[in-house]
């Protein structure tokens, strides 16, 4: 894992990554990754911000990865029609493999797997609930990402989001890296590593929200010392 000199930056540059994880290695290294401890906290805090009594009949989970996060989220609503969607082939392969070994053949709803690019994402019709999990921060136009987001919902639908959050200085960066990724493989603290350099600070994400001036408004709030999350507003 590379090491910078100190630098005199008030703040760490963001430092785009690859926006697709096609790399065979590396995408079975993420997709047996524990994240357990992340994934729960972040569900957690999903549900306990959903609308009261809200069971919503079409479900876009925008950026599946190989699916840990789609596997919990699948449970939460069995009679809604689901639609994974992500750029990489080897992501969805596995999202597909994870819950297929979860659901089996009991499922009667529509569950699609679609590899499509977010920034061409067109879907037919909109959803009642666009769930994305550390998708913004691998987009280099964070724009296109809040633009498929819009093409997706409708006024009553829910949208949550959550990323990471990038460090603002080397000492918290690698602090981050020791502490989360520690014992990780070197494939998957490299990747942590340049996620988090990747990834937006609150401040930027706040400025992103008041600009779009999306069709919801929406809170953003801090959850851990490396996650942000921003969801629909009661009404």
């Amino acid at each position: 894992m590379k090491k910078w000199d100190q630098t005199n930056l008030t703040y760490l540059p963001r430092i785009p990554e690859p926006e697709l994880m096609n790399d065979s290695h590396q995408v079975e290294s993420y997709a047996n990754a524990n994240f357990d401890s992340a994934h729960s906290l972040i569900i957690k805090q999903f549900q306990s911000r959903l609308p009261l009594n809200f069971s919503p009949r079409s479900v876009l989970d925008l950026g599946c990865g190989p699916g840990d996060m789609s596997s919990r989220l699948l449970p939460l609503f069995p009679k809604a029609n689901f639609t994974y969607l992500d750029g990489s082939k080897l992501m969805l392969k596995f999202c597909q493999k994870r819950l297929f070994v979860l659901i089996g053949e009991k499922r009667n709803n529509k569950i699609i797997f679609k590899n499509e690019l977010v920034q061409e994402f067109v879907p037919e019709s909109s959803f009642e609930l666009v769930f994305s999990n550390s998708l913004l921060h691998h987009i280099h136009n964070p724009f296109e990402f809040w633009s498929a987001i819009q093409r997706s919902i409708d006024d009553d639908s829910f949208i949550f989001v959550c990323d990471l959050l990038r460090p603002n200085t080397l000492t918290e960066l690698y602090h981050l890296v020791d502490r989360y990724a520690k014992d990780e493989p070197e494939v998957l603290k490299t990747d942590f590593l340049n996620s988090l350099l990747a990834a937006f600070r609150f401040e930027e994400v706040s400025d992103m929200i008041a600009t779009i001036r999306l069709s919801h408004k929406l809170n953003l709030e801090i959850i851990s010392d490396r996650h942000w999350i921003c969801y629909t507003k009661p009404k």
